[in-house]
């Protein structure tokens, strides 16, 4: 590699990442058989021949440094005239080995997750962290004790890193832990990768609608000439009509008979009575000019979104958001899905007992039975269980159905309750998936506002 070409591929200095970039430039210079120069061992000579080839050698190196910092950083450069006074300002300015850099490092590494990030980009940021830490503490131990210390950090290094990964890694992180010995950070990595790409096949399968038999997928078969099976009506589970038309309609909302949910008249959005004409006495003032401004000991119409954001704007203020609940297992979001199933009815609440005769249709055109119903939390209801299903499905068609809204982007996706407006569900992006991996229980409010709704009056 050409030195020209060496400078546009190294990282280049700014002033915040001199350990990175100091290691980079001296390996290159080492390597070039040109160090000499840099740490003072190769010295000017006298003779005027050898004078020259030394100067030009030294012109050189400075050049290769001038081309690798910053532009704003080289006219701080131009009064020294060797390399190595060049060199030795750098370090004397940017080289930090005290407390304050040490105590910033093991916050870092302390806050340090892998979040979206792949094993491969977390492991690499991870390891930049930890270099610079171990650098500034290495430097200040004994040689004889300098072999006892480095068996210790990589230990810790390894344990740190292992703790720090997603829960969907928590299987493959067990093994590694529970081992004896435990394996270096190095064999670590090398199975974590491995345990990445076999989830992201199986996640692939998932959503695979080819027919393969290694994952269950089941759909909603509700336009004719796509499929050829009947369609399955969400709310009496009956097929050969969907929920529109079903004359057993049941609303999820109000748990009552006669109607679906987006018909239901108990539910915010679809309430068509007057707005409620009532005195409130209240010294809350709205943070926000877009809120509506309540006026002590006066009569004002309070429609009832408007109770809604009152109480949501409250609950906010304090916190109470709803608990977040991580799943053991990612939940798939699957639009070709028609109810919310899994394979195992440990992560639900409620389970009931399933005795009818409807089976879950799958994408082969076998059917699987169906042996119970129950919830994921409060909010994903009516969750099918099929033991032979091995991928737990979350079904858009249901969500926009029970009155939620999805929103997905390149950091993953979430899933919003449209009457409360808070966030119940998140995930990251996996490849062109998007798997659940927590959810929290807002049902409270809204659940709270339709009492608040019913009554004709409130209390001061």
């Amino acid at each position: 590699m050409s030195g020209e070409n060496f400078i546009n591929s190294i990282v280049r200095f700014n002033g915040k990442n001199y350990a990175s970039w100091e290691f980079q430039f001296r390996m290159y210079v080492k390597g070039k058989e040109l160090w000499g120069h840099v740490d003072g061992s190769s010295t000017a000579p006298t003779d005027p021949k050898e004078l020259s080839s030394w100067e030009g050698k030294d012109a050189k190196i400075a050049s290769w440094l001038l081309s690798s910092i910053e532009p704003y950083m080289v006219n701080n450069l131009r009064g020294f005239t060797t390399v190595k006074q060049m060199w030795d300002y750098l370090r004397r300015i940017y080289y930090q080995d005290n407390s304050a850099r040490k105590f910033q490092l093991e916050l870092d590494i302390g806050n340090y997750r892998q979040g979206n990030l792949s094993i491969e980009q977390f492991y690499s940021g991870f390891l930049n962290l930890w270099s610079d830490y171990t650098g500034l503490v290495h430097s200040t131990v004994p040689k004889e004790a300098l072999a006892a210390l480095q068996v210790v950090h990589s230990e810790s290094q390894r344990d740190q890193f292992l703790m720090k990964l997603r829960p969907e890694f928590e299987s493959a992180r067990a093994g590694l832990i529970n081992r004896t010995p435990v394996p270096s950070l190095d064999v670590c990595l090398g199975e974590l990768l491995r345990e990445e790409q076999r989830l992201a096949s199986q996640l692939g399968i998932a959503q695979d609608a080819g027919g393969t038999e290694m994952v269950n997928v089941a759909y909603a078969a509700h336009d004719k000439g796509r499929y050829k099976s009947p369609p399955q009506c969400y709310s009496c589970k009956e097929v050969g009509h969907i929920a529109k038309h079903c004359r057993k309609k049941f609303c999820n909302y109000c748990k009552k008979e006669g109607h679906i949910i987006k018909d239901c008249r108990v539910r915010p959005q679809n309430r068509s009575a007057p707005a409620f004409h009532t005195g409130v006495q209240s010294s809350f003032v709205p943070a926000s000019s877009t809120q509506p401004t309540i006026v002590p000991g006066s009569s004002s119409n309070i429609t009832p979104e408007q109770v809604q954001q009152m109480i949501v704007s409250a609950l906010s203020a304090l916190g109470l958001q709803g608990k977040q609940y991580l799943l053991s297992s990612p939940w798939l979001i699957d639009s070709a899905a028609s109810n919310h199933m899994t394979g195992s009815p440990a992560a639900l609440q409620d389970v009931r007992k399933y005795d009818g005769e409807q089976h879950i249709q799958i994408t082969d055109g076998n059917t699987l039975p169906m042996t119970a119903v129950g919830n994921l939390g409060s909010s994903f209801t009516n969750v099918f269980v099929s033991p032979a299903l091995s991928a737990n499905l979350i079904s858009v068609g249901q969500l926009v159905e029970e009155n939620f809204s999805l929103h997905f982007d390149r950091s993953g996706c979430r899933v919003q309750d449209k009457a409360s407006g808070l966030e119940i569900a998140k995930g990251p992006k996996v490849g062109r998936l998007f798997p659940l991996q927590s959810f929290s229980i807002p049902r409270s409010i809204s659940i709270g506002y339709s009492a608040i709704a019913n009554n004709s009056h409130f209390l001061a």
